[in-house]
């Protein structure tokens, strides 16, 4: 199980939808607010455009949501500032992603986080400290999203993720796919989350696991070599092939396969992406059959991949 604590901001009041044809913008768009008063028509109405626009374009909780491939079961914790419009984004987004299907969202007020942040520096130190009760009281295994929120923020959740030894992840803003930040330890040395999924251990040799089509080496993103010495050191990796299929998975980065392998074991996608030239799709099946498996694996892939960008 994993617990995801994040950082909210209020994106999804303010984005611009320059990607997004005028007839789809947000309801509010050029508007000061959904409206005077949290009201259910305004907040239906806000639900009903969300549901119908693509999770990378709503906001950027959404969009680190669509990269973190959470199972239903996860515990989401949305943090938002002590003002009516980080609160205001935080409540349309627990029932947004109640309606997604999560069972376990919950909202907490970061207190006296605002706009005058910058002029009182204690409550940074009592963010600092609330991050820690909620790391320590957590029901799964904690990532920290900072993608959310004023910048100070993302500043306390790094040093919070790199103090417990907790991953913390963004989204890349050139990329648009999720980076985890190393750790750095007081000597200056820099290394990366060393989680190790206990899965059944392939009993295939490790140069005999990518089985990709010759000829198409000049489609392949610069991120490929990176990916492949990744995976090829992950010991329940069992078999790495193209499929268009993977192309469904956000860009740089994975989702779990809609269907299984014959012998009933898990398989995932990654995409890759540089440009529309230089892309690819491969399926990677597992040696993993059961949910703890799961939970396992798509832990360590998240931390693992996060590092290719």
């Amino acid at each position: 199980m994993e617990t995801i604590i994040m950082t909210v901001g209020t994106s999804l009041r303010t984005n611009k939808d320059i990607n997004l044809p005028l007839e789809k913008k947000r309801p509010w768009h050029n508007k000061n607010t959904f409206g005077n008063e949290l009201v259910i028509a305004n907040i239906e109405g806000a639900i009903e455009w969300m549901k119908a626009t693509d999770l990378d374009l709503i906001s950027a909780e959404t969009n680190t949501f669509y990269h973190l491939n959470l199972q239903a079961k996860d515990e989401i914790i949305l943090l938002y500032s002590a003002t009516k419009s980080g609160e205001e984004c935080a409540k349309i987004l627990r029932l947004f992603f109640t309606e997604l299907g999560q069972k376990d969202v919950k909202i907490q007020q970061i207190p006296e986080v605002n706009y005058e942040i910058d002029v009182n520096g204690n409550v940074l130190e009592k963010m600092a400290n609330l991050l820690a009760e909620l790391i320590k009281n957590a029901k799964g295994n904690v990532t920290l999203a900072a993608t959310g929120g004023f910048k100070a923020e993302s500043m306390i959740m790094a040093l919070a993720g790199n103090i417990y030894q907790v991953p913390v992840c963004y989204i890349h803003e050139q990329y648009k796919s999720l980076i985890y930040l190393p750790f750095l330890s007081t000597d200056g040395k820099v290394s990366y989350g060393n989680y190790k999924a206990e899965l059944p251990h392939s009993t295939r040799d490790r140069n005999d696991i990518f089985n990709l089509q010759e000829g198409v080496q000049h489609h392949r993103p610069k991120t490929w070599n990176k990916a492949k010495k990744i995976l090829s050191e992950i010991p329940w990796i069992d078999n790495v092939y193209f499929d268009k299929k993977a192309f469904s998975a956000p860009r740089n980065n994975f989702r779990l396969s809609n269907y299984k392998t014959q012998d009933n074991n898990y398989i995932f996608w990654l995409h890759l992406y540089q440009d529309k030239d230089n892309r690819m799709g491969v399926s990677i099946e597992t040696t993993g059959y059961n949910e703890q498996h799961l939970e396992q694996a798509m832990r360590e892939l998240r931390e693992r991949l996060g590092h290719l960008f």
